[in-house]
């Protein structure tokens, strides 16, 4: 079997289906506010230089979306799965942020960061770091990496103005410690943000946003309940193919 790889950032309020095929470019599907039944559009993910020089596919963020479509989501990039040898990848030395949540899903892989709270640690196969940035934050991220392979997603999500100027925090989420589980035959839901039936993520962020990994198996349907109020759904297909009902 096939197996297919997708990440939803976020949900529209209504049941939507998912099917699972095989061999389709990467691409990302984006929801409309207006009618949760109408797809927006489907765009082929845009690659550019990141950080120290890496390549990384990028959904939400580029012109193919206008803001409204993606609200409250900045960014969703992808760094796709390839094996590095010791010290090729290059990271993203330090860089601030400030006004946003940033989250790092490493899916496959390891990579070390620390921040200007004196925060540091590592990413490693399946760990998650959210970081609220907020009033200000420095970070760096990945440098003197290992080698060895990697895949991961960073994501921005904006705060409201309220939390703007809120102190920045930090939390580490180790991959034993994210609900997982089998919802459907063929269908694996890894919940990092919001849930998925009895699975509830360790996770509560400021802005109440689903962030989800569902990893299918070729032919494998899949019908999410989704929340009531969110109106910003964007798919992101990083490997096969996907089919969405709405």
């Amino acid at each position: 079997l096939t197996t297919v790889w997708l990440h939803i950032v976020a949900l529209v309020g209504r049941e939507g289906s998912i099917r699972c095929f095989e061999e389709l470019p990467r691409s990302c599907v984006a929801m409309s506010e207006m009618d949760p039944k109408a797809v927006v559009r489907v765009v082929t993910l845009r690659e550019q230089k990141e950080g120290g020089g890496f390549t990384i596919r990028r959904s939400i963020g580029s012109s193919s979306f206008v803001e409204k479509e993606t609200d409250p989501f900045l960014m969703l990039d992808e760094l796709p799965r390839k094996t590095f040898k010791p010290a090729e990848f290059p990271g993203a030395p330090w860089h601030p942020h400030r006004g946003m949540d940033t989250v790092m899903y490493m899916k496959r892989g390891e990579g070390s960061h620390e921040d200007s709270m004196g925060n540091k640690g590592t990413l490693r196969d399946g760990d998650c770091q959210w970081m609220t940035a907020a009033s200000g934050i420095e970070h760096n991220e990945a440098t003197g990496h290992p080698g060895g392979e990697m895949h991961g997603f960073q994501c921005w999500i904006n705060l409201p103005k309220a939390h703007k100027m809120d102190p920045p925090a930090y939390a580490d989420i180790r991959a034993a410690s994210i609900p997982t589980a089998t919802v459907a035959p063929g269908v694996v839901a890894k919940v990092i943000a919001g849930e998925v039936g009895e699975l509830k993520a360790v996770v509560q962020p400021i802005v109440p946003v689903q962030c989800i990994d569902f990893m299918c198996e070729a032919g494998g349907k899949f019908s999410h309940q989704l929340p009531a109020g969110m109106s910003t759904c964007v798919v992101h297909v990083y490997e096969g193919e996907v089919s969405s009902q709405w």
